[in-house]
């Protein structure tokens, strides 16, 4: 019963080779190249006003995710969005395992071996969920989904079309149930999002579920466990 199915196996990493330098450098690669997008988009715009009217439309959407007039509070709620999404999720997998009938204590420490253990795990840990969750959100929840939500009827579409890609790139490493806690997450990121939400409350929910998921959960657990 303890065994995980076929379906659930995953790639194993080691702590060290998760957090580490390599994961910031990444981040500031994809930063830069959100950044090249932006600049080649907005001369497009500029060279030839109204000659691409989608273009204008997405850089106006991007744009409108990006209101400074609501940021302390964006924050705040997203804080609160985050922990509510992190508490549901690890009920959710509790109530998995329970359901399946496995050992409670294995199923919740099954992704252990990804936690940071040193203090310098620890500090790429969070520098790398801080800053990846930010990059993360700008890239789906505002180049992608901001692309690709005026092609369906409804915002679901979109939102299930990127919560898959999104989910998939984190597959291989997380196994099955936590990608499919991850895809739930992302919906739930881009419905917030579609009813005006902007960019500063998706990446501060994103922060605080990683953060969570990180630092106070494995916490939490292991407390329990003694």
């Amino acid at each position: 019963m303890d065994n995980e199915p076929q379906f659930e196996k995953k790639l194993i990493v080691t702590p060290d080779q998760l957090w580490n330098s390599l994961g910031m450098i990444q981040q500031a690669v994809m930063s830069i190249l959100l950044l090249f997008v932006y600049v080649l988009i907005s001369i497009i715009i500029a060279r030839s006003v109204s000659i691409h009217p989608g273009l204008e439309n997405w850089m106006q959407n991007l744009q409108g995710l990006f209101r400074p007039d609501s940021l302390i509070m964006d924050l705040v709620w997203g804080t609160i969005a985050g922990l509510s999404l992190a508490i549901i999720l690890s009920v959710f997998d509790l109530l998995i395992a329970v359901i399946g009938r496995k050992n409670i204590r294995t199923w919740l420490h099954r992704t252990d071996y990804m936690l940071p253990e040193t203090p310098k795990q620890k500090r790429w840990a969070l520098s790398i969920s801080l800053s990846g969750s930010v990059v993360e959100e700008i890239m789906f929840r505002g180049f992608i989904y901001m692309a690709i939500i005026p092609l369906w009827s409804h915002w679901i579409w979109a939102a299930l079309l990127l919560s898959a890609v999104f989910s998939l790139l984190h597959a291989g490493v997380q196994g099955f149930w936590s990608t499919l806690w991850i895809f739930l997450i992302s919906v739930s990121l881009c419905y917030f999002v579609s009813q005006g939400g902007s960019i500063y409350f998706a990446a501060m929910a994103h922060v605080v579920i990683n953060i969570t998921n990180l630092f106070i959960l494995p916490k939490f657990f292991k407390k329990h466990d003694e």
